[in-house]
């Protein structure tokens, strides 16, 4: 009798559509500006047959390569090689076989779309890879679930673990008393989205009114005229600097309160229902509106831990904690699990669970002055380059415009420099290296000691008579950086080494 998913096999074949549908709208992207100028600007009924003759043909095309896409796409588990294989591709055959023991996690992920036909997607993470090696898009839930718990049986970690550290697992999960879950109701999805994000819905506005305009001006909606006589009207009736200041002030305040609802809205969806909870040997993460993704994340996996909060949703208690397992990605911002809106006692819950280790005090340090000055200075630099532009495009008010300009870099650039500086520390206890560091976003930085990969010690030139040293720490879910730091940290660092050579509990 074979084993399960031994022979290769294809999607549901509600596939076909979901291929169909993926293909058609990336179509939809590349040419609706080209679609909206020919519904615009209007058609003879001679092109107009043609154009629907076109689209007839591309249709059945597509339709043909969704057909194929679909029977070529075939999966299944080898056994003798321990391994999972993909193969895939339509003009070209692509191969894809991944080690039993390269697999991090097996999660689902539903779009409306997956929802409406009903299937999932499986979604495959590997150790050292960037992006998703496997995705698995049209799958029945029996289906899913089952290839899930499969793949989870034979991705197991190797049973030649360290017992006391299983033992440590098992002593907190055996007791019913430590499970929990966690769920974020609609209004702290709403506080999430008033107190986070606060320049991203502005960004998001900007970048589409380019794209618009761009995308409109290369139909000559706009002409080049027109554009030309708004731009010297609009400077004309606001010719005076402070004016012009003020009616920015006031388009910039409008586009961001814009900006702040397209980012609730943003939040809503993306983290609609989330529930968090414990079982015996993971945390269970499902979320998502547009996107329903499913998760479960076991603490050997973990590489980095980030908290994030800033003042106004510490005093609403609500924290982010930001994981990453193991990846070529070297940025934690990057991180593939973000949960939001967790209470301090939550937060220290999910500590507990994912670290071996409790957190104790450690050596502090602190940046160098040098470090400061360096920060002011290159603050500096883009506020120099705009007066030294403002002094040849309005040479009459360079008095005001660098009246202005002073004003922001003694009000708001030093101080800011100078709080971003006394933030910034690095802790190194017995079990732990963490890195605090923010302003506004204040973010501790987590690594356990045993998990480090290594470590860099950078000194340039012009470091060496202050004897400063550059710190950057290596996992296998990314980096962590400290500047300009003394060298009292190289003891810690020797002892740092010396801890991940003794160390053999498994890293991930």
């Amino acid at each position: 009798m074979s084993k399960l998913y031994s022979i290769p096999q294809t999607q549901s074949k509600l596939g076909v559509i979901l291929i169909f549908l993926a293909q058609f709208y990336k179509f939809l992207r590349a040419f609706g500006a080209a679609l909206i100028y020919f519904f615009v600007k209007g058609i003879n009924s001679e092109i107009l047959n043609k154009v629907l003759l076109g689209a007839a043909v591309f249709i059945i095309l597509l339709l043909i390569y969704s057909v194929i896409a679909f029977l070529r796409f075939k999966f299944h588990i080898n056994y003798a090689n321990s391994e999972f294989v993909l193969e895939k591709g339509v003009f070209n055959t692509e191969k894809i076989n991944v080690p039993f023991n390269k697999i991090q996690q097996v999660y689902f992920k539903r779009s409306l779309l997956q929802r409406a036909i009903g299937v999932y997607s499986l979604v495959l993470d590997t150790a050292g890879s960037s992006g998703k090696e496997i995705s698995i898009k049209a799958l029945r839930e029996a289906d899913a679930k089952k290839l899930q718990q499969v793949l989870i049986d034979v991705a197991k970690v190797e049973e030649d673990a360290p017992a006391t550290n299983d033992v440590l697992i098992k002593e907190f999960v055996s007791n019913p008393s430590n499970a929990w879950e966690h769920k974020l109701s609609p209004a702290t999805l709403i506080k999430l989205g008033l107190t986070s994000n606060y320049f991203r819905g502005v960004w998001l506005i900007l970048i589409f009114g380019v794209t618009i305009y761009q995308q409109l001006g290369d139909f000559e909606f706009i002409q080049s005229d027109m554009y030309t006589d708004s731009v010297q009207g609009y400077l004309e009736a606001y010719s005076r600097p402070i004016e012009l200041f003020i009616l920015t002030a006031i388009v910039f305040t409008v586009i961001f309160l814009l900006g702040l609802l397209i980012s609730c809205i943003e939040i809503f969806i993306k983290y609609f229902d989330l529930k968090l909870q414990q079982t015996n040997d993971s945390l269970e993460l499902e979320m998502g509106l547009k996107t329903n993704t499913k998760t479960s994340l076991k603490p050997r996996r973990v590489q980095l831990l980030r908290v994030i909060t800033n003042p106004i949703q510490k005093r609403l208690n609500l924290h982010e904690v930001q994981i990453a397992i193991a990846s070529s990605q070297n940025d934690l911002t990057k991180t593939k699990i973000q949960i939001p809106g967790l209470e301090r006692i939550q937060v220290e819950k999910v500590k507990k669970f994912l670290f071996t280790y409790k957190v104790k005090p450690g050596n502090l340090f602190k940046p160098a002055v040098y470090l400061y000055f360096r920060l002011i200075i290159l603050a500096a630099l883009p506020l120099l380059l705009t007066g030294v532009v403002a002094s040849f495009l309005v040479p009459n008010y360079l008095i005001e415009i660098t009246s202005i300009l002073s004003i922001i870099y003694v009000g708001i650039v030093i101080p800011y420099q100078y709080f971003w500086y006394r933030a910034l520390s690095l802790e190194i206890t017995p079990e732990f290296v963490i890195i605090k560091k923010g302003v506004w976003n204040q973010k501790v930085e987590i690594i356990e000691l045993f998990k480090l990969q290594a470590i860099t010690v950078n000194q340039p030139l012009w470091y060496k008579k202050r004897k400063l040293f550059n710190y950057t720490f290596h996992t296998a879910g990314g980096d962590l950086s400290f500047p300009l730091t003394s060298e009292l940290v190289q003891k810690q660092i020797n002892y740092a080494l010396f801890r991940v050579e003794i160390d053999h509990q498994p890293w991930m």
